[in-house]
């Protein structure tokens, strides 16, 4: 009996209408995954970092901690549309095309969405581990996948609602009430030293800063101010 003709044949056992699978959907980018053969086991792990600390006289006590990062894990195959496998739920593309969009969206480093119904599972997850593999000569390439929660995480500005500036890339700092030239000056200078030191990890890198956004003339004029604002460390 040919290889098609067994592979077929396992196809009708193992894909009977009461062992067909749940559909599993990622997408990232306006792009869309169902994979074509839902996973025989997902694991998936929602740990809590809790901690141990000593009382006196009393001993150990449990302090709660806040949620981690929640994480899929699970293998299965993209099997080649040639075999007709009944057991198909999702899209029935090539193998070679799956892997390289799980390989583009890892490789955009932007989180997916990952919906997994049985589970619960509806998030906004990073692709931490993609391995495709190849186990025999059907055409169907193995894989294994794993993903960590990607929390939306919004930035605050600071209380300061001034907008960045488009050819520095500096924000401006909030009004403190200083009038005139000088209290312009001393707010750009503090900006190029607090942008050194997130940067480059100390204020002397200003002049690397100030070059870099145009700032020659700034650099030049108040070099001597801006020496004295640099900090020692």
């Amino acid at each position: 009996m040919k290889l098609g003709s067994v592979l077929n044949l396992l196809s009708i056992v193992l894909g009977s209408p009461s062992r067909r699978g749940e559909t599993i959907v990622l997408s990232c980018d306006g792009e869309r995954l169902a994979l074509p053969v839902t996973p025989r086991k997902i694991d998936s792990t929602m740990g809590q970092n809790n901690r141990t600390v000593n009382i006196a006289a009393r001993g150990e006590a449990l302090v709660f901690g806040l949620p981690r990062l929640q994480t899929v894990s699970f293998e299965s195959f993209f099997p080649h549309p040639d075999h007709e496998y009944p057991f198909v739920v999702g899209d029935y593309k090539q193998p070679t095309e799956c892997v390289q969009l799980l390989k583009k969206w890892k490789e955009l480093r932007q989180p997916v969405r990952v919906i997994i119904p049985s589970l619960d599972i509806n998030l906004m997850m990073a692709i931490q581990e993609f391995n495709p593999s190849k186990r025999d000569n059907t055409g169907d390439i193995y894989y294994s996948l794993q993903l960590a929660e990607y929390p939306d995480l919004v930035t605050p500005s600071a209380n300061n609602p001034n907008q960045v500036n488009t050819t520095t890339g500096l924000r401006g700092r909030p009004d403190a009430g200083v009038r005139g030239t000088q209290a312009t000056m001393v707010t750009k200078a503090a900006d190029v030293l607090d942008v050194a030191k997130k940067a480059y990890g100390k204020y002397q890198h200003w002049r690397r800063v100030a070059e870099s956004n145009n700032l020659k003339t700034l650099a030049i004029n108040n070099a001597d101010k801006l020496r004295k604002l640099v900090i020692k460390e």
